[in-house]
């Protein structure tokens, strides 16, 4: 018995030295665990704090996901007018194009099941004439945004959006203007009509599916697929901002309804940390499974192997190179809101930031990569220190030039947008190129790492593209979203202000000549009316500018309004003009057969009219060619 209780008190004292010694281990652990997510949340609230005050962001939600650790923020207002704060749990925000990732979980869905195949011509599961061009299209080429299609703005179009999902993507079908899966070019459109594509195999609507399949599975309760489905138990969606002069103004605001598969959605902090888990998991999250493994490794992997080293599309996830591995997510705008979500798989770690206005983008697109680089770090993820590249200067120069991003349109007046935000690359003397990014106000500075290869200090790539006879034609982005096409002679838009500015010069010019000779004398009838038609388009020519300083104030003060609430009557008569200058160019042409029959008229003055004429019809010509003359109806 005594023995007994001796092995009882020894087996106690063991038991109770195990958990001391436990505790001893456990404990720096979980101060350890406890420091890192404090440091998590200074470093958030920090760049939270400092891009807000410097980009005058009304408010934002933030999650930051780091293996079991969840970090959920509000920051600013929800509402400004009426002071209420935002809540991560609490307020949904817009997240625009992230939708799409939902569109993709679902088609994957519907791969694994067999009911698709990524590889065939989705025109098989649609009606006839539905899909754009002569060639089979694949669901792998709009995953990769690569379908070929150019730019719809008619998706914007309110009583279009109105339409059943069918007669809407037929009424705003862009034209293919690119080989299938040659270029990168976003396309909405492409997104939306995979959406059709999710309907008519399921049976069911976009809506039905992604609620039934994707949202309640992982309890993202408080997800909403559009204003119009809100309940009653859901929170309320932020109020959003377009900010100018530092006022915060209500944003307007437009529903793409019918193209809901490529934006629609809604959420809050809370629940996009559920989606992001999910992404960057095993296809399951907490116990519910909606893909396979496989399959979700399958969708971080890319469609297209032509830039392994930059950016790219992976079934439609954003996937970059960044940190010694890649960093997969999206991003998205709608509704002045401006969204991003990112995460690396391998270190379970991942960012969520949404703010509802503002006067830039570092918070949702520079921090989120600001914080990754701090967990990669602490996992011991590192880039390889690039090897010097001996030919820079020249591979730089060879590179600078100017550049159109692919996503716009390529007819009709729309097609001007397209020419208002060329992207020049200079080359410096030390052979690195400096370009914009949209994550900076400034342009950055690139180094060449590898042929046609160059990055950034922030880790972003930009990639050079060849034709098969080695010339540059094209640049791909630091986003994998987008590719720039290299311009030149009269396809670079900076020829059509030229031309403007040298028919304004000399329309002045004929202005002073007219005040100089007291009218329009000639010399003779004809001279008289050659001077009149003269006249005429140096009028149109500042009426001309008078409407465009008009649209281009008007624009200036709606934002995004300006373009999507159409027709705008600044716009309307910039058009209208613009025909005008066509018109009358091709008469002042004409006159000069008169200008140089005139008697009386001295060479000078036969030379300058002629010099006017050719510099009108040059404009008038590029304004045809950028489709403001004659480019059809707003």
């Amino acid at each position: 018995m005594i023995a007994f209780v001796s092995i009882l008190r020894i087996q106690a004292v063991l038991l109770m030295t195990l958990v001391v010694a436990t505790l001893c281990i456990a404990t720096p652990e979980i101060a350890r665990a406890q420091e890192n997510t404090a440091t998590l949340f200074a470093r958030l609230d920090g760049l939270a704090e400092g891009f807000m005050l410097r980009e005058q962001v009304p408010g934002a939600i933030a999650a930051v996901v780091s293996g079991d650790t969840v970090i959920l923020r509000g920051y600013g207002f929800a509402d400004v007018e009426e002071g209420t704060p935002v809540s991560p749990e609490e307020t949904r925000f817009e997240i625009g194009s992230i939708t799409k990732l939902f569109t993709w979980v679902a088609t994957m869905m519907l791969v694994e099941e067999g009911a698709l195949d990524l590889q065939e011509d989705i025109s098989q599961y649609l009606p006839e004439g539905m899909v754009p061009g002569d060639t089979p299209l694949t669901l792998a080429q709009v995953m990769s945004h690569r379908p070929g299609f150019e730019e719809s703005y008619a998706i914007f179009d309110q009583e279009l959006a109105g339409l059943p999902r069918v007669d809407a993507l037929a009424a705003t079908a862009p034209e293919q203007v690119f080989p299938r899966g040659e270029v990168t070019s976003y396309s909405n459109w492409g997104v939306a009509l995979a959406g059709l594509v999710v309907e008519v195999v399921t049976g069911q609507t976009w809506e039905e599916v992604i609620e039934s399949r994707i949202l309640s599975p992982l309890g993202m309760d408080d997800t909403t697929l559009g204003e119009g489905s809100l309940r009653e138990d859901q929170p309320p969606l932020s109020r959003s901002y377009r900010v100018q002069g530092g006022i915060a103004n209500p944003a307007f605001r437009i529903d793409i309804g019918a193209f809901a598969p490529a934006g629609v959605i809604a959420s809050t902090g809370a629940d996009m940390t559920r989606i992001l888990q999910f992404l960057m998991g095993d296809g399951a999250l907490e116990g519910t499974r909606l893909l396979r493994a496989e399959t979700m490794a399958a969708m971080r992997t890319r469609l297209f192997d032509d830039r392994p080293d930059a950016a790219d599309m992976a079934h439609g996830l954003q996937s970059r190179p960044l940190f010694g591995i890649t960093v997969y997510g999206h991003g998205g705008g709608l509704n002045e809101f401006l969204s991003n979500l990112v995460f690396i798989p391998e270190i379970k770690a991942g960012v969520f930031i949404s703010q509802n206005g503002g006067t830039g983008a570092s918070l949702p697109l520079l921090a989120p990569d600001l914080i990754l680089a701090e967990l990669a770090a602490d996992a011991g993820l590192a880039a390889p220190a690039p090897e010097a590249v001996p030919d820079a200067a020249d591979r730089a120069i060879e590179a600078a030039g100017r550049y159109l991003n692919n996503r716009r349109t390529f007819s009709g007046w729309a097609q001007f947008f397209g020419a208002l935000s060329p992207l020049v690359v200079t080359a410096t003397p030390d052979g690195a190129l400096m370009l914009p990014t949209g994550k900076l106000p400034a342009p950055t500075r690139f180094e060449l790492i590898g042929p046609d290869l160059w990055q950034n200090a922030q880790g972003d790539r930009i990639a050079l593209i060849r034709d098969a006879a080695g010339r540059i034609i094209r640049l791909a982005d630091g986003t994998g979203a987008h590719t720039q096409e290299r311009v030149s002679g009269l396809a670079d838009p900076v020829w059509l202000f030229a031309s403007f500015g040298v028919a304004f010069l000399l329309s002045l010019t004929m202005l002073v000549e007219l005040i100089w000779r007291h009218g329009m004398k000639g010399g003779s009838r004809a001279g008289e009316l050659a001077a009149g038609v003269a006249t005429a388009g140096a009028a149109m020519v500042w009426v001309f500018v008078l409407a465009g300083i008009a649209a281009g104030l008007s624009a200036a003060r709606l934002g995004s309004e300006y373009i999507f609430d159409q027709p705008q009557p600044t716009l309307k008569a910039v058009l209208g003009l613009s025909d005008g200058v066509a018109i009358v160019a091709a008469a002042v042409l004409l006159s000069l057969v008169l200008v140089w029959r005139a008697p009386g008229w001295s060479l000078w003055r036969r030379l300058h009219q002629t010099a006017f004429a050719l510099s009108l019809v040059a404009f008038g010509g590029l304004l045809l060619r950028w489709g403001l003359a004659f480019g059809g109806p707003i």
